[in-house]
């Protein structure tokens, strides 16, 4: 028999967790056996944050027994662990999994249903599509509470262009709808159709945080992101689907209703909107090449790595030559040569006679 797919293996991991936890509960109800799922993890969360590391995790579920199986046991950790950071909030994890919060990621037919929702964004709406779709729900609720009856939910879709089939409509909104009231909270919706944001995505977009906070401080704001933003990479203006301008002011209207009074852009409405944009984007060395572009972020192996730092061929006091990439290029002018040739020091680029443009 063919082995199952690795989803299915942590949906039946899933499975035999419940049970074991329903068992050392005494088949109490849903929320006890959450709490005493709880106290499992809590037993090795070391500094009592209420968050867990993948070892403490692990060790929790080595403690119910839970061995032979490290494979499926690393990917549930992945599943709920959505942005990333490499801990999980276990009191989330305990009420996902016993249903007192939406579980998208635990039930396979709703994550199939959410998953066609989410592809239909992408292809309407681009990489803002989710941030379009979050504009059109605000517009429909009415009593400002961020929740939605199914009308309004159903309007909200068909607003965007997206019209469900009855039966996945109702997937969906079973999904996010707790108390059986048809009405849901669409800022869950929307977390549960962003999906999960892996390590190496949540690395790079903190990475380009860091290109544009160069002193460390914290403090970036939209004049930072526009003189960094190299709208020239962006995809539609590659593809052709938008002007550069067209793009460029697409990309800086994200940010009004994400900053602060003061203009500040935190590293966490950073990586919120990029949350937002990932969702659009299914290969991750294609996301890498976007993020390293855009920022000019050097690095990157094979189809990801870097290409729009500038790179310059350099003549050597010896007449020897080479191609050189200038790995730190943000707001570096072309035909800035003295500029040019003091960022090529500052690489290490010794004996410069002459430098050339165009490769």
């Amino acid at each position: 028999m063919a082995s199952m797919g690795m989803d299915s293996k942590v949906d039946d991991l899933e499975a035999r967790l419940r049970t074991k936890v329903e068992s050392l509960s005494g088949f109490a109800d849903e929320e006890t056996q959450a709490a005493k799922l709880d106290a499992v993890f809590r037993h090795f969360d070391s500094d009592k944050s209420g968050f867990i590391s993948f070892d403490e995790y692990n060790a929790a579920l080595v403690r119910l027994n839970f061995v032979g199986v490290q494979a499926a046991v690393a990917a549930l950790f992945d599943r709920y662990d959505a942005d990333g950071s490499g801990v999980l909030s276990y009191g989330e994890f305990s009420a996902c999994l016993f249903n007192l919060k939406p579980n998208v990621a635990g039930n396979p037919e709703t994550r199939s249903a959410v998953e066609r929702v989410r592809r239909v964004i992408a292809e309407r709406g681009g990489l803002n599509g989710i941030r379009t779709l979050a504009r059109i729900m605000a517009t429909m609720d009415d009593s400002g509470n961020r929740k939605l009856d199914r009308d309004e939910f159903k309007y909200g879709l068909r607003d965007y262009g997206l019209e469900l089939p009855e039966k996945d409509f109702d997937k969906v909104l079973t999904a996010f709808d707790r108390n059986g009231d048809g009405v849901i909270d669409f800022d869950e919706f929307l977390r549960g159709v962003r999906g999960k944001l892996n390590k190496r995505r949540r690395d790079l977009i903190l990475m380009a945080y860091d290109v544009l906070d160069k002193d460390g401080s914290g403090i970036v704001d939209r004049r930072d992101i526009e003189a960094a933003y190299d709208v020239s990479q962006n995809p539609d203006v590659v593809s052709g689907k938008k002007t550069a301008d067209e793009a460029l002011t697409e990309f800086m209207s994200q940010w009004e209703g994400a900053t602060t009074t003061d203009g500040i852009i935190t590293r966490e409405e950073f990586l919120d909107y990029y949350k937002d944009v990932s969702a659009s984007v299914d290969d991750d060395d294609y996301f890498e090449l976007m993020i390293r572009n855009a920022w000019h972020i050097s690095g990157g192996e094979g189809w990801a790595e870097n290409t729009s730092c500038l790179r310059v061929l350099v003549v050597h006091t010896d007449s020897s030559e080479e191609v050189v990439e200038i790995t730190d290029d943000l707001g570096l002018r072309a035909d800035d040569m003295p500029a040019i040739k003091a960022r090529l020091r500052r690489q290490g680029v010794k004996n410069i006679a002459a430098v050339k443009l165009g490769m």
